[in-house]
């Protein structure tokens, strides 16, 4: 018996671990962008802080515990891995999640641990940035190459997930700015996240834009998408947030009171003082033209998910959970960010209101997730 009930134990893990999904790293960036938030908030409550922290840490422990089952199904099913990174775009493109949930918890290490623990901890951070901007490239240029290559997905085959490996690049960007921003770094190593950060913006957010347009006419050849893949439109919102808050953070790191790294740095023609003032402002608002088509998305997904999942005959009640439901949070939480980052550049209580509405949709939403 105990033989019989050991073996059905092994057979159960080996199970789970054949189908593992890098769908799994969609939680992995949306718990960790929640930290974020709750660090960054405006209207901090008793324990916020030890709540960000909390859920950094259990980010951090799912991310690792999830990127070894990954590792541990490719050395022992590689053909199985293989053909599903060559035939399923949506397991394809989820791989830039391990880079985004990198970004996001690199983000809690210059906020935190390099405020908190010393400057040693900034430069922990900093080696950190360059590894996600080796992997953010990588996601961006070889992802879309890979689909290209060999699944051909054509206009109809492109989901909204396929923008992932722009969201990639596009929060390197922004944790190249959180860095030089956050982190107690000198001038010379601020300067070259500051100007890395703004060549993987422009790396990645085009590559977005190209996306969007492609499902718009995905959606004007063939109507809504099917009942219960509303979630992964949200997806769509997710680079142009995330830009909008990287846009900021970048001037502000280059120029912003406190941060004057480009006045600090002073060489040549282009890293001076007063081209900072002036990037700090272009940048600011380049981030909010870009905010905007984020919040067209965003409406459309919130009216797109209400009409199909709870207006539409059987609706959310007949449909089965997947991981495709956490595709929301990720981009709810950047675009709240985005929204955060104006409340304060801005000084303004408007847009510090507007997001805490966003913020607290993200919080019902997980909490509805986990429920």
């Amino acid at each position: 018996m105990e033989s019989s009930s050991s073996g059905k134990s092994h057979s159960f893990v080996w199970n789970a671990v054949e189908q593992w999904t890098t769908q799994t790293f969609l939680i992995t960036q949306g718990s960790g962008i929640l930290a974020v938030i709750l660090h960054q908030l405006d209207w901090q409550f008793n324990g916020s802080q030890i709540i960000s922290t909390i859920v950094w840490v259990f980010t951090i422990v799912i991310f690792i515990l999830f990127l070894l089952v990954y590792l541990i199904k490719a050395f022992m099913f590689p053909r199985l891995v293989r053909q599903q990174l060559d035939t399923d775009i949506v397991e394809l493109c989820c791989l830039a999640s391990i880079s985004i949930t990198l970004g996001v918890v690199t983000d809690m290490v210059a906020l935190v641990c390099a405020k908190d623990w010393g400057p040693s901890w900034a430069m922990v951070a900093y080696v950190l940035t360059w590894i996600d901007v080796a992997l953010a490239i990588m996601s961006n240029v070889g992802i879309p190459y890979q689909y290209f290559a060999t699944e051909h997905p054509g206009i109809d085959g492109m989901p909204p997930n396929a923008v992932l490996p722009s969201i990639a690049a596009v929060t390197c960007a922004a944790t190249c700015g959180t860095v030089a921003f956050a982190g107690d770094l000198s001038a010379r190593a601020q300067v070259p996240l500051i100007l890395v950060g703004y060549i993987v913006l422009g790396i990645g957010l085009p590559y977005s834009f190209i996306i969007t347009a492609e499902y718009i006419t995905y959606l004007l050849r063939n109507g809504l998408p099917p009942r219960g893949q509303s979630w992964m439109v949200w997806t769509l919102a997710g680079p142009l947030g995330q830009a909008a808050y990287a846009c900021q953070i970048l001037g502000s790191a280059a120029a912003s009171p406190g941060h004057q790294v480009f006045a600090n740095y002073d060489r040549g023609t282009f890293i001076t003082a007063s081209s900072g003032q002036v990037i700090n402002a272009a940048s600011a608002l380049a981030g909010l033209v870009i905010w905007g088509y984020a919040t067209f998305w965003a409406l459309f997904s919130l009216i797109a998910t209400i009409h199909l999942e709870f207006c539409t005959q059987g609706g959310i009640r007949n449909s089965k959970y997947s991981l495709s439901v956490w595709s929301p949070v990720f981009p709810m939480g950047v675009y709240a960010l985005g929204t955060l980052q104006f409340g304060k550049d801005m000084n303004s209580p408007a847009w510090s209101a507007l997001s805490s509405g966003d913020i607290q949709a993200e919080l019902n939403w997980e909490v509805a997730i986990y429920r």
